[in-house]
């Protein structure tokens, strides 16, 4: 297994990526059982498109997870007729799969299973709000700055990006380093190694969404969608993009309190938000050959 990772972890981050990986996992052995069943039984039409879509599904998960299964579950490679393959696309390369596929499968499970365990010895880097001590109510100053934004609740990430800069007095940097909080958990959630404009960009359009923040049925929710991807795009050219920073000269903690809750609202619509696997499936099949 290797020594263990010294870096700490966030708790949401830390949380939502075992979350990940143990829905990963759970996924191919689900499809490890269904093919070595599909090896010995003829399926029907609707059985092998039931395992088809679930061998996609995988494959978006994987696509998403990769790096992060790369660096704790270790070397995925695996030699096959004299050649290196990763052990996911090759194990996935077609729905009929031959001795040394499955052979891939067990390789790729077990570096899930490393991961995850890996991960879960990581120390966590802060607890979210509620193991934070609300700084007490002053009698002579009923509205200080620290008591308001600990009284706030806002989202952990930007708890603990932002609380001790605003407690210091640090109002500009405390809002910067919110945003970047905000643009950092994208890109955590959706795997792309976009940043800013661009990445809110890709991820929040209307059509085809990376992240769905709604249901995406009605033109209303169709509206909602497409208003966030401005608001997510506006946060990174106007609040957090280093020449938009240094214009920001804020003295105000009230005002800041106002940035923080609106990076506090954006991450908590990430986490809310669905990965959007349609999104995904034109591209896994440029990346992915499939002989089926």
């Amino acid at each position: 297994m290797g020594e263990q990772p010294l870096e700490k972890m966030g708790k949401i981050e830390k949380e939502m990526l075992l979350k990940d990986l143990n829905g990963l996992r759970k996924n191919l052995l689900d499809y490890k059982k269904r093919q070595e069943r599909h090896a010995q039984t003829k399926f029907t039409e609707g059985q092998e498109k039931s395992l088809n879509v679930l061998r996609l599904r995988i494959k978006d998960k994987y696509i998403l997870l990769k790096q992060s299964i790369s660096k704790y579950g270790g070397d995925v490679s695996i030699r096959i007729v004299g050649m290196t393959w990763d052990a996911f696309n090759y194990s996935f390369r077609s729905l009929y799969m031959k001795p040394d596929q499955f052979t891939a499968l067990d390789k790729a499970i077990n570096a899930v299973t490393v991961a995850i365990e890996r991960i879960e010895s990581i120390p966590v880097a802060i607890g979210d709000w509620r193991d934070i001590s609300i700084t007490p109510r002053p009698k002579d100053h009923p509205e200080s700055p620290t008591y308001l934004f600990d009284s706030m609740q806002f989202h952990p990430k930007v708890i603990e990006a932002s609380r001790e800069l605003f407690k210091d007095g640090h109002y500009r940097d405390a809002i910067f380093r919110a945003f970047i909080e905000v643009n950092n958990f994208v890109k955590l959630k959706t795997g792309l190694e976009l940043d800013g404009k661009a990445l809110m960009t890709q991820v929040f359009r209307k059509e085809n969404p990376i992240i769905k923040l709604n249901r995406l049925k009605t033109q209303s929710e169709k509206d909602e969608q497409e208003g966030f991807m401005f608001l997510f795009m506006g946060s990174m050219v106007g609040i957090r993009n280093p020449k938009a920073h240094d214009n920001i000269v804020q003295k105000d903690p009230y005002r800041t309190l106002e940035y923080l809750g609106f990076a506090s609202l954006l991450i908590r619509r990430v986490e809310e938000g669905q990965l959007n696997s349609l999104s995904w499936l034109r591209d896994l099949s440029k990346d992915i050959p499939t002989l089926d």
